[in-house]
């Protein structure tokens, strides 16, 4: 189901994240984005300046759902690494239910996109990162290597882009336990990792 509701601009944003995933940036019209969404090209006109502008409102909606969910998913009962997973597996979710978005944040926005759109997928890479650079101040390691975040997201964003073109988004939810280790090995060890991906897959 998606996270947008049934306005006018949140039609238009939705049909624009489907037809960049089915056609690429090149291929895509505002004209062809408003008949998708079922209204005309002055209804467009009234939302945005063009193409570009639609696209960059489609990246910007599903980086703040993405947001939205780690928050909804966060308890003051669970420890920091149990939020992790419970955050991560918000996410993998949400991908899944919406996989045109998830085509547009995780493969689209890094080959095809215009400037604005790729801004704003950096400016949602960098936040993820700063996010799981918080994981040393829940580490009991001596040794913080400075690119651990930014290896742990780059791997994960790997497995997601290989799903996303496999078409099998859908698919996305159960490999939970293996991006909770991908997420945690760095920060905690293997054996903690491993722990932390077992309760992952009890929770599925």
């Amino acid at each position: 189901m998606s996270f947008l509701g049934d306005d006018p601009r949140d039609r238009l944003i939705a049909a624009a994240a489907a037809l960049s995933a089915e056609r690429g940036y090149d291929e895509l019209a505002g004209e062809a984005i408003a008949t998708r969404a079922g209204l005309t090209v002055a209804v467009f006109d009234q939302h945005f300046e063009d193409k570009e502008d639609c696209v960059a409102a489609a990246e910007n909606a599903i980086l703040l759902e993405v947001v939205s969910a780690v928050s909804r998913s966060y308890s003051a009962d669970r420890s920091e690494w149990e939020n992790v997973f419970h955050g991560v597996k918000e996410i993998l979710e949400l991908m899944a239910a919406n996989p045109t978005f998830a085509y547009l944040g995780y493969v689209f926005s890094r080959q095809m996109a215009p400037g604005s759109v790729r801004e704003i997928n950096e400016a949602g890479h960098r936040m993820l990162e700063a996010m799981l650079q918080r994981g040393w101040d829940y580490s009991d390691s001596p040794h913080q290597p400075a690119c651990a975040a930014l290896g742990v997201l780059g791997g994960a964003q790997a497995v997601v882009r290989r799903e996303l073109v496999a078409g099998r988004a859908w698919r996305l939810p159960q490999l939970l336990p293996d991006f909770v280790y991908i997420a945690t090995v760095p920060f905690l060890g293997q054996e903690q990792a491993q722990r932390l991906a077992r309760e992952a897959a009890s929770i599925l």
